[in-house]
């Protein structure tokens, strides 16, 4: 996610971990990977800074998980004008992305990051174009 943040020119970048350690070891590794971005290292929200796209890549709101009903961040820092993109795919809509709906904000679930790394994986081992459209529906009804 983080390579994905730098190569569309994010200007600054806060990583949230329970362990400060592991966010500085991150931000540390991606700031010397790439000079121009400010990366900042935090082991909670901080509501003093604005937050344009959250992302969450932790199981946290996972269905069946010890945290399925948790929010992986404060709900106050979510403002209308925040992207949410939750990793979780299981539920598709998590209770994260229902309190984000909630508060007008812009979401997408992790089922097309899923179906897409699947979709990948297929085409590395078979040579062929995945059937995405298939590789959905078949996912969706799994999670239905």
């Amino acid at each position: 996610v983080i390579y994905s943040l730098i190569d569309s020119e994010v200007e600054s970048l806060v990583i949230v971990n329970r362990s400060l350690q592991r966010a500085e070891e991150l931000a540390t590794y991606f700031a010397q990977r790439d000079k121009g971005i400010r990366m900042v290292a935090k082991p909670r929200f901080d509501e003093s800074i604005e937050y344009d796209l959250i992302i969450n890549c932790t199981p946290i709101g996972m269905r069946y998980g010890t945290m399925e009903m948790m929010l992986p961040v404060p709900a106050d820092m979510i403002r209308s004008d925040t992207l949410v993109y939750d990793l979780v795919y299981n539920p598709m809509v998590t209770p994260l992305l229902q309190e984000a709906t909630k508060r007008g904000a812009k979401i997408v679930g992790g089922l097309h990051m899923l179906i897409y790394q699947g979709a990948l994986g297929f085409q590395l081992w078979t040579g062929k174009v995945a059937p995405v459209s298939v590789m959905f529906k078949a996912a969706e009804k799994a999670l239905m």
